[in-house]
């Protein structure tokens, strides 16, 4: 590259580009005819002069940063050519003003920028008091001479190493002033909480602002001085710097934790700038629990708030899915517990106002209980006044779902109506309903059985209840399945309306009609065998008190054989049945006890939701319809179904007992056995016992089979409640495992008694073969009596 084709290369570089071509080509033209003629040495060259210039400030000074720069650029330059490009060069970019010493030869200055030609001569050397004043400026985000809007030293100020060194320290301070006033500009739009965080920052510049007028109103400030008066602003802005990059990105509540956070250092200063930031920052955050708690409204319109409300929820489902909590939100300042306290307090008050259809305001509370916006920060006792406005508001809408909708009355309904606990109610029904649920499930009609209930509803101390209670009582009727009747597909209804859905759900009253199943079949079974007996019993009256002479031997002790193994079979089944009724029947009325403990305690309509759905798990667990029961039901099922088949059985040996006796007055037998006529032809009495044998056979065979699952489900629950046990005593764990406990001490009692009623039974039937006296059916009744009380 020629030397030409250099200079106008640097020229080009360093000149403004808004120059026209050909004032650019100008000033070329005569920066290189310079050049040229101090090539030749007709005048020193300039950069001889420069260096001397630089070896006596060096002198002065000591060794500057520039007088090594231009001697080492100036060493590599061998070419006596290349060193007026040297000079040029030096002058572009703002060598000292005092080194040529040649007037008559202009230079360029301030060529970019306004820059013009002028005499060497006239340049002067900056001041210290004008690179403080520049300095202040610059802090204040105020280009200079000095230094530029960048806060950076302009080039053509020449500086000494220790100004220098300060200069750039202090201009530190200027470039983080800047980048905190552009983030502080920069809040629209970003959420609540993050213009919080603007404002606080805004109101931390105000203080670093005063700093800087108390500075410029001073006199005589040097460098040193200013840089000492700069460390505690600066301190304080680098922790500003550092939260503002820190909240990049962050949103809502994590902010808020983000700037709690901020505060756990060593520094005293950076713990309270961090409290005092942080009580700008939850001042949103306040304002939304106190809206949310007081009003049950959601004041986010950013989505900041940990509390989340979804739209498409039906009214029916406002309390289990409407609202729900978004833990990436909740502070790290507010436990998970206190979070759950906030959102119930809120869907509190909108279930009283949408659900229940009531107006709820916490204003008796006064202002004190309230959430005051002023008294925030880390210190703030939240918890306590969200407990104390949370309880309130809580224990009112318990009070309005026991006292106004009469939660617990229809608790009770539910619990005398489709647990069958109501025992008059479900007798005068069963009895009423008999015929009609004993044909086909196709055939029967709803407002038929309406009729029949309305009229077992007035014959029993169930016409006592309220009239509310009295008209959500109904019947439904399950789908029927082929071979099905009227009582495998019979249902007792309760309707449930707002609010008292909540607790009772479509699911719980599913529940609810699994155990009305099961208690309905079991009550039929119990009320079955006590017709069989009484049917038995007007039977042996008739024939001790009128045909005995009538009937010849042979057929007499037939027909005692006949009822001997019905009452021995009737009396270990009517056993099983009473055991494992009594056992249900416990564990019912254990758990209604124990949830009219828990409502009593309950402080929140979760809790009494808790409560009640505990309440029913521990009825499906007594009767057998809890998961892991499934082999104990379909054994109890099956026993339950030999039992039905036997009273049938026992039925038609009745028939046949009357035919072989051949009774004269018929109008009696009508009497006493208007269910057997209009029935198929009775078998005859060695069918009966043959079929009655085998049925015996098979019954002893299910129940075996059942006392196996019974003692393998008591030591599977007897090893848990062991393995368990320790936990729930130490730490007061959860009630079921008492309840489970209790289960299992009674299945094992179950177990125990039904096994050894089967061995007196045993034993007692073969005694009962070697009776041949006359009287020997009311013998055998009696000693089958008797047995079975005493054991």
């Amino acid at each position: 590259m020629s030397l030409r084709q250099l200079v106008w290369t640097l020229v080009s570089s360093e000149l403004d580009e808004k120059l026209d071509e050909h004032k650019l080509h100008g000033t070329f033209l005569r920066s290189f005819q310079r050049l040229s003629s101090s090539g030749r040495g007709t005048v020193a060259p300039p950069d001889e002069l420069i260096v001397k210039h630089l070896q006596g400030l060096g002198r002065q000074r000591g060794h500057d940063r520039h007088v090594l720069r231009f001697q080492s650029l100036r060493s590599r330059l061998h070419h006596s050519a290349a060193r007026p490009v040297l000079a040029l060069l030096f002058h572009l970019r703002g060598g000292d003003r005092g080194v040529v010493e040649d007037v008559s030869r202009p230079t360029l200055k301030e060529v970019r920028g306004g820059w013009h030609l002028a005499s060497l001569a006239n340049q002067k050397e900056i001041s210290e008091a004008k690179i403080v004043r520049d300095l202040l400026f610059a802090l204040q985000g105020v280009s200079s001479d000095c230094f530029d809007s960048s806060c950076e030293v302009d080039p053509a100020v020449l500086l000494t190493r220790p100004a220098w060194l300060l200069c750039h320290r202090i201009l530190g301070l200027a470039k983080l002033h800047l980048r905190l006033s552009t983030d502080a500009k920069e809040a629209m739009g970003h959420g609540l909480l993050h213009q919080a965080l603007c404002e606080a920052l805004r109101k931390q510049l105000q203080g670093y602002y005063e700093v800087l007028a108390q500075l410029m109103s001073c006199e005589g400030l040097s460098l040193r001085s200013l840089w000492a008066r700069l460390l505690a602003p600066m301190t304080r802005l680098h922790f500003l710097s550092q939260l503002c990059e820190g909240s990049r990105g962050v949103f809502g509540g994590a902010l808020s934790s983000m700037v709690f956070a901020s505060g756990f250092s060593g520094d005293i200063v950076a713990q309270d700038l961090a409290k005092e930031i942080l009580r700008s920052v939850v001042k949103p955050l306040w304002s939304m629990i106190r809206a949310w708690m007081t009003e049950g409204e959601l004041q986010d319109p950013y989505g900041e708030f940990f509390v989340i409300a979804d739209a498409s929820v039906p009214l029916e489902d406002l309390w289990n899915r409407a609202y729900s909590l978004e833990l990436e939100m909740v502070p790290s300042f507010i436990s998970l517990e206190l979070a759950r306290k906030i959102l119930l307090a809120g869907k509190s008050v909108n279930f009283i106002r949408l659900c229940c259809r009531r107006t709820w305001s916490p204003e008796p509370l006064g202002t004190s209980e309230l959430l005051p916006e002023e008294e925030i920060g880390a210190s703030f006792d939240l918890a306590s006044r969200v407990e104390r406005l949370s309880s309130k508001t809580n224990e009112h809408l318990v009070k309005l779902l026991m006292n106004h909708f009469s939660l617990g009355e229809h608790a009770l309904a539910l619990r005398r109506f489709l647990l069958l606990g109501q025992g008059d109610f479900v007798q005068s029904l069963m009895d009423a309903l008999q015929e009609e649920l004993d044909i086909d499930a196709n055939k029967i009609h709803k407002h038929q059985l309406m009729g029949i209930l309305e009229m077992a509803l007035r014959q029993s101390n169930a016409q006592f209840c309220s009239v509310d209670v009295l008209g959500r009582l109904g019947i439904k009727l399950r789908s029927p399945e082929r071979g099905e009747r009227g009582w495998d597909v019979f249902l007792l209804d309760y309707s449930i309306d707002s609010p008292l859905h909540v607790v009772f759900t479509p699911n719980i009253m599913q529940k609810y009609d699994r155990a009305f199943s099961f208690l309905w079949k079991l009550r039929r079974v119990s009320h079955a065998l006590a017709a069989s007996w009484n049917q038995h019993m007007a039977l042996q009256r008739h024939l001790c008190r009128d045909q005995r002479d009538s009937l010849d031997r042979l057929s007499l002790l037939e027909t005692r054989q006949t009822l001997h193994r019905c009452t021995l079979l009737r009396h270990e089944m009517h056993h099983f049945v009473q055991n494992v009724q009594s056992y249900v029947l416990e564990v019912l009325d254990t758990s209604w006890a124990k949830l009219q403990q828990g409502w009593q305690k309950s402080s929140d309509l979760d809790e009494v939701i808790s409560q009640h759905e505990r309440y029913l798990a521990a009825v499906e667990e007594g009767a057998f319809l809890a998961k892991g029961s499934e082999a104990i039901l379909s054994g109890v099922s099956a026993l339950l179904s030999l039992v039905l088949e036997f009273c049938t059985l026992q039925e038609q040996a009745c028939a046949s007992c009357f035919e072989v006796a051949a009774v004269e007055e018929e109008e009696s037998v009508e009497a006493v056995f208007q269910a057997v006529r209009g029935r198929p032809f009775a078998r005859s009495l060695a069918e009966c016992r043959a079929s009655l044998d085998h049925l015996a056979s098979t019954f002893q065979m299910k129940l075996q089979l059942f006392l196996r699952a019974l003692e393998d489900r008591s030591i599977q629950a007897t090893a848990s409640v062991s393995y368990w046990w320790g936990i729930w005593a130490e730490d007061d764990g959860p009630a079921w495992l008492a309840g489970l406990w209790f289960l299992s001490c009674l299945v094992e009692a179950l177990s125990r008694a039904l096994s050894a009623r089967w061995v007196a039974f045993r034993d007692l039937n073969l005694k009962s073969n070697h009776l041949k006296t006359d009287c020997g059916v009311i013998n055998i009744v009696n000693l089958s009596a008797e047995t079975v009380y005493t054991y």
